[in-house]
């Protein structure tokens, strides 16, 4: 056992970063949980009423399959306060608006690459030309995303057996014809 000593205002940050952690860990999956995040904030959190803390969790007893022979167990899980709490949320937001950016800028980077140079173009160059060139190309898509956000990100999608493309969402733009 490892035994740490926190002030209550180290603990109660301990408590949002457990929480902001296994939300990024688990909060996406609906199956296949990481049974370590869980379990560990479940730990943590199991001893905030112990540390000033009682409106942190709210505690619900869980039995086995068997209720009669296996016993009741305690589970802390986080109260509403942290799915609440404004500062979490801005934490949250921040964190998912920069790793769009960052994840959108990469794969478009990627494949524009992909447009410029052929097919399978990173498997065939050197690893620091192809990394020097996606990291110019990330770097435009960042800046643009810096200064306009997504407002100027269009999906166009060039319709069946035409050479007519159209904004995904829009109409399609009317063919001109020869006058």
């Amino acid at each position: 056992m490892i035994g740490l000593a926190f002030t209550p205002e180290q603990f109660k940050t301990l408590l949002a970063m457990i929480y902001i952690a296994n939300t990024i860990a688990n909060g996406h999956r609906e199956k296949e949980y990481l049974k370590e995040y869980d379990d560990l904030e479940q730990y943590i959190f199991s001893r905030a009423g112990a540390a000033g803390f009682p409106a942190a969790t709210w505690t619900h007893k869980v039995s086995g399959a068997d209720a009669d022979n296996v016993p009741h167990e305690e589970h802390h899980p986080p109260s509403r306060l942290f799915e609440n709490d404004q500062a979490i949320i801005k934490l949250i937001d921040e964190y998912d608006h920069a790793m769009l950016d960052a994840l959108l800028a990469e794969r478009l980077s990627e494949r524009d690459i992909e447009r410029e140079c052929g097919p399978s173009a990173k498997s065939r160059m050197a690893v620091d030309d192809y990394d020097d060139l996606l990291d110019r190309h990330a770097e435009a898509y960042e800046e643009e995303f810096e200064q306009f956000g997504l407002a100027r990100l269009a999906v166009v999608k060039e319709l069946p057996n035409t050479n007519v493309k159209k904004e995904a969402g829009g109409e399609a733009p009317q063919r001109k014809t020869g006058q």
